[in-house]
């Protein structure tokens, strides 16, 4: 389970959008070994000190495009980590999964942009995508004619080709939410697609997962059906916990 995340600097990016300009810019002067010739700008998407302290069960994050929302769950994602492949074992001349964990750790115990308190890895954290783990999208890139899953990797392409985008997506989040335990699981936008009775069907299953499998979800979400399920939030744009109500009335809902 994941405490806490605090930055102990500023996370800067390219200033790129119009809209990036309410937060904090900067004009950054280029050094002699950059690519940039002339002098950039530069946002501070997270101030030097935000402290995001998690709630043992459901997180429901909200906010405005370009608040930092699927930002944010990336960040962590890196934290966490991944589990090691063939070429990590053939590489780094790893035995078990157990050293390379522990090499891991260490390695990011060198970590100095964040402070994140609580137990938090590829072992106990599972990382949805809307977007990105669509079957459709996801299923190319696992193919290799050369696996003996690849019959039915194909099958399952076809399966999804054959089902909505909505259709295709929940099997994806109900596997997830029924059979993980005493994990923490993060979802990026899981509505996508998904009619208002699916949104809130999803809700239920979130509140079920988090109770009886003891895991802790932090959801992000622009979805109001489903903020509606929830009494509170986390805005993203504030930067603090607030009422849903409260939070519905400042965008005015």
């Amino acid at each position: 389970m994941i405490h806490s995340i605090k930055f102990t600097e500023g996370y800067w990016l390219s200033l790129e959008k119009e809209s990036q300009k309410r937060f904090r810019v900067k004009t950054v002067k280029p050094s002699r070994y950059s690519r940039e010739k002339d002098p950039y700008k530069m946002f501070c998407l997270f101030d030097e000190g935000f402290t995001f302290d998690f709630k043992k069960n459901i997180n429901v994050i909200v906010g405005e495009n370009g608040s930092g929302k699927s930002t944010f769950i990336k960040l962590i994602k890196d934290y966490a980590g991944q589990a090691p492949d063939k070429m990590s074992f053939l590489f780094k001349n790893y035995k078990t999964e157990e050293e390379y964990f522990k090499e891991f750790i260490e390695e990011r115990k060198k970590e100095k942009k964040l402070k994140i308190t609580g137990d938090i890895s590829y072992r106990n954290a599972v990382f949805f995508d809307a977007e990105s783990d669509n079957p459709i999208v996801g299923i190319p890139k696992m193919l290799n004619p050369d696996q003996k899953s690849f019959p039915s990797m194909v099958n399952a392409l076809f399966c999804a080709q054959e089902e909505s985008h909505g259709e295709s997506m929940i099997p994806i989040t109900d596997y997830i939410l029924d059979n993980a335990k005493n994990f923490t699981i993060f979802m990026d936008e899981p509505e996508t697609a998904l009619s208002l009775k699916n949104q809130i069907r999803l809700s239920q299953k979130i509140k079920e997962s988090a109770e009886k499998g003891d895991n802790q979800i932090i959801l992000s979400t622009h979805s109001l059906m489903i903020i509606k399920q929830f009494e509170e939030v986390f805005d993203m744009e504030a930067r603090k916990w607030v009422n849903t109500s409260d939070y519905l009335k400042s965008i005015g809902i």
